[in-house]
């Protein structure tokens, strides 16, 4: 499978995974725990279906977002993600935790280790280490796909045309269609603003204090942007998913009652002929 199929098979995530560090991303990782590059690639991708799920059960809520705003605020993450030094560095390891804590939340995050271990024939010690610095990449491969759209975000920027029709269609990879017509505006050559930890973390603070809450929800265009970094679900319009199902549904049922309907016009006809 070429590269540009996997990301379009498991999201943009793993699209970002697999290109960092000139595409030696994950064997980078495998050589820094003395694992084979299958094994490293079972434990990220067991950990990316976990969150996967548990952010498409659990929608972010404001407390969640907030703290995840402030992960991405910083860009630590990304310089973990592009720098293959880090992966072994105790400072990795911190941050990693953190965010581990935020991705999965304490009790699963506590659970991760023994689930990664045994889908990927690790030790639970070696899963231990490892799944902070996994946890620490994939917080630096949403800060890659989010950042430019974020800051446009919180400095109140043209905002870019929303297209729920197209959020329907998962996983959303970077140039395929999704919350903002698949237009991806994060780049790769620079880490982000000097000011980028303050402006994320006074965000979070709004989003956390609940600032201009009698409003319809003023921060779900963040909740989006984090979404579709995720490759997630359009979860905010629960509404139109179910209306696009139903009617869907409601097509091929009329479609297969007209075809009938024909069948036997057709037979009837053939008869009245004779």
């Amino acid at each position: 499978m070429t590269l540009g199929a996997e990301q379009n098979v498991r999201g943009p995530i793993w699209g970002e995974l697999t290109r960092a560090q000139n595409r030696q991303a994950v064997s980078n990782l495998a050589r820094a725990f003395h694992l084979p590059r299958t094994q490293a690639k079972t434990a990220i991708l067991v950990m990316l279906d976990a969150l996967t799920q548990s952010l498409d059960e659990d929608a972010l809520s404001r407390d969640r977002l907030a703290r995840l705003i402030e992960l991405l605020g910083s860009s630590d993450y990304e310089r973990v993600l592009e720098t293959p030094t880090l992966m072994g560095a105790p400072s990795t390891q911190t941050i990693g935790k953190d965010a581990l804590n935020v991705l999965f939340g304490p009790e699963a995050a506590a659970n991760m280790s023994s689930h990664v271990a045994n889908a990927a024939g690790i030790s639970i010690t070696v899963a231990e280490y490892l799944l902070p610095v996994v946890a620490a990449m994939i917080v630096g491969s949403l800060s890659f796909l989010t950042r430019a759209e974020v800051i446009g975000f919180i400095r109140n920027e043209p905002a870019i045309p929303e297209d729920f029709t197209a959020a329907l269609q998962l996983p959303v990879g970077r140039g395929s269609s999704g919350f903002f017509n698949g237009l991806t505006l994060a780049t790769h050559s620079v880490y982000g603003d000097a000011d980028r930890p303050a402006l994320f973390g006074h965000l979070a603070e709004e989003v956390r204090l609940g600032a201009n809450a009698a409003d319809a929800d003023p921060y779900e265009p963040v909740r989006r942007i984090i979404a579709r970094g995720f490759g997630m679900r359009a979860r905010y319009v629960p509404w139109f998913a179910k209306l696009h199902v139903w009617g869907t549904s409601a097509l091929q049922s009329a479609g297969t009652q007209a075809q009938q309907r024909l069948n036997q016009f057709r037979t009837r006809m053939r008869h009245e002929d004779r």
